[in-house]
């Protein structure tokens, strides 16, 4: 979408000042984004003066706060999965610990505390990840599709077919919909989130099946859908970082 103007912006707030980039674009609503780097990016209509969304940045400075200072927590690259017992894995919201076992036979289990990495050469690096990629990949389809399966149920009245759902890596995005294709991607990452957070994503997607935009009739079909988004999406916001 192309923007209609740019301009760097600043707020006094009483989490202090706030330095933003504040774009023009063809949108319905005024729209706040903070990237990785901690950069403040928000986009309006044209129609809506530059005081309104100033304020707006002011009464969202607590979560911009939160926000920056979350990023720059997680700013320490982390370093490559080694695939060795003990070390750290989230799924579905939850920390959990891998516990490599030796085994004849190679897959991978949960218990809900403890991911076992069964394989024949425990030293074997390559082998490893590759089973562990392998089941995250068969929980993303397993988990999604099922979440996917009761949400259909709702827009089933809307005419929406069930829809592809496709899986992929993004760095930008939870999920994204092709209307005219009848397809949803989502974001293989979201397997780390709480459940709630998936359904909030696959809610929006199905949304825009009825309404391809982000127009207030948009959100006023996701608020009878799922009356707690705006909860789901900050959790998701928090709890993973893209």
């Amino acid at each position: 979408m192309k923007a209609l103007s740019t301009e760097t912006r600043k707020v006094q707030t009483e989490q202090g000042e706030i330095v933003f980039t504040f774009e023009r674009k063809k949108i319905k609503n005024i729209n706040l984004r903070i990237r990785h780097n901690g950069n403040v990016y928000v986009s309006a209509p044209k129609s809506v003066p530059k005081n309104v969304v100033d304020t707006f940045v002011i009464s969202r400075c607590e979560f911009i706060k939160n926000a920056v200072d979350s990023f720059a927590e997680n700013d320490i690259p982390k370093p490559e999965m080694q695939y060795i017992s003990g070390e750290n894995v989230t799924y579905l919201g939850k920390n959990m610990r891998i516990k490599i076992v030796k085994d004849t036979n190679e897959f991978v289990s949960c218990d809900g505390v403890y991911v076992y990495i069964h394989v024949k050469r425990p030293d074997y690096y390559n082998r490893k990840k590759n089973l562990m990629n392998n089941w995250l990949n068969e929980q993303c389809s397993l988990i999604f599709n099922e979440v996917m399966l009761e949400v259909h149920q709702k827009f089933i009245s809307y005419g929406v077919q069930y829809p592809q759902l496709k899986l992929r890596n993004m760095t930008s995005r939870w999920g994204s919909c092709l209307p005219n294709k009848g397809v949803i991607t989502l974001n293989k990452r979201l397997i780390e989130a709480p459940k709630n957070c998936i359904e909030y994503v696959v809610y929006h997607e199905f949304c825009h099946f009825v309404h391809p935009n982000h127009s207030k009739q948009f959100y006023n079909l996701l608020q009878v859908m799922l009356p707690d988004w705006r909860e789901s999406k900050q959790l998701l916001e928090n709890s993973v970082i893209l």
